[in-house]
């Protein structure tokens, strides 16, 4: 008999990427969504849908019973209110777990996949365990965080696996797509830094990883992060993708001060709701100046992980869709 999964955040990026791994794997997938989520792109799969909402605990209940295995992707990541923020990625967090708790007591595994917003970034010129205690620095971060001890609170009545991914990147990813086609018009963002200060992963990496680790007994009760091994400058990866775009041509260099300049063109426009953007000054300064580096040597000794993609390699797949 396959497993059956349940799957929350089917239509985000890396939901949709999970969705169709298990589907190719024989799994039976069921996908929690809301009354009004977009589905065209996972009608393509033979999942049933079941609809749901964060405080609706009887419709989370019907959700989560006769499940193998729970995927609770989704979560708030764009600007937002606060209350949104929590809601999503707090409360259905919670409610969710609890449903678990009185409808499939039996359940596999719970796995979350949080963020490394949760934890913070890590510490200067060095890549960040999961031993360390978390601080996080934005909503977003803060509320993953709270969703990651409303599962704790639960660990020990249901197995459960909290994974932190670091950016992910890959074939349906919006900012990976808007950097790949502004590049392809030979407009090259070059920033200065060549110091290493994020950690990333290809969505199939990060696919396969959280296979691995719902499928473990040694990731019962545990947190990880999930890398390619690597850090990374941004002006590395803005440069791997112009090789792969343009190889040797020629192209159009836009400075760094012309890339601030317009982060700080937004915020004016963002304060009287002329435009809405997730980009902005904060970002820039979250991207440019804070390390955001992890190691998963846990996840390498617990249940066999090793990214199978490099950036280039990752970049070049990811061209292929979209070009």
């Amino acid at each position: 008999m396959p497993y059956k999964a349940l799957i929350t955040g089917a239509t985000g990026f890396i939901g949709s990427h999970l969705v169709q791994s298990l589907v190719e794997e024989n799994w039976d997938v069921t996908c929690l969504i809301r009354s009004k989520s977009r589905t065209d792109f996972l009608k393509k799969f033979p999942v049933r849908f079941v609809e749901g909402s964060a405080n609706d605990i009887e419709s989370l209940g019907r959700a989560v019973k006769g499940q193998d295995y729970v995927f609770h992707l989704a979560g708030r990541i764009r600007p937002s209110s606060r209350e949104d923020y929590d809601v999503v990625n707090y409360q259905l967090t919670k409610n969710l777990a609890q449903a678990c708790l009185r409808k499939n007591p039996s359940l596999k595994r719970f796995i979350y996949v949080s963020s490394i917003s949760a934890a913070g970034p890590s510490l200067p010129n060095s890549y960040s365990e999961e031993n360390l205690a978390p601080s996080p620095v934005s909503e977003y971060g803060r509320t993953k965080l709270k969703g990651e001890e409303a599962v704790r609170e639960a660990w020990d009545l249901i197995p459960t696996t909290i994974i932190r991914p670091p950016s992910v990147y890959g074939p349906r990813q919006q900012e990976t797509e808007l950097l790949i086609k502004l590049i392809s018009k030979r407009i090259v963002p070059l920033l200065k830094g060549k110091k290493e200060i994020t950690s990333l992963i290809y969505i199939k990496d990060l696919i396969q990883g959280i296979q691995l680790a719902a499928l473990s007994p040694k990731s019962k009760s545990q947190v990880y992060y999930l890398t390619d091994g690597n850090g990374y400058s941004w002006r590395k990866i803005i440069l791997t993708v112009k090789k792969v775009v343009l190889g040797e041509s020629f192209f159009f260099p836009l400075p760094e001060g012309l890339i601030y300049i317009s982060a700080w063109l937004v915020d004016m426009l963002k304060k009287p709701g002329l435009i809405k953007s997730y980009f902005g000054r904060k970002l820039w300064r979250a991207m440019t100046q804070t390390p955001w580096l992890f190691s998963s040597s846990k996840a390498e000794k617990d249940f066999g992980f090793r990214a199978r993609y490099s950036l280039e390699n990752g970049i070049k797949e990811t061209v292929d869709h979209i070009l």
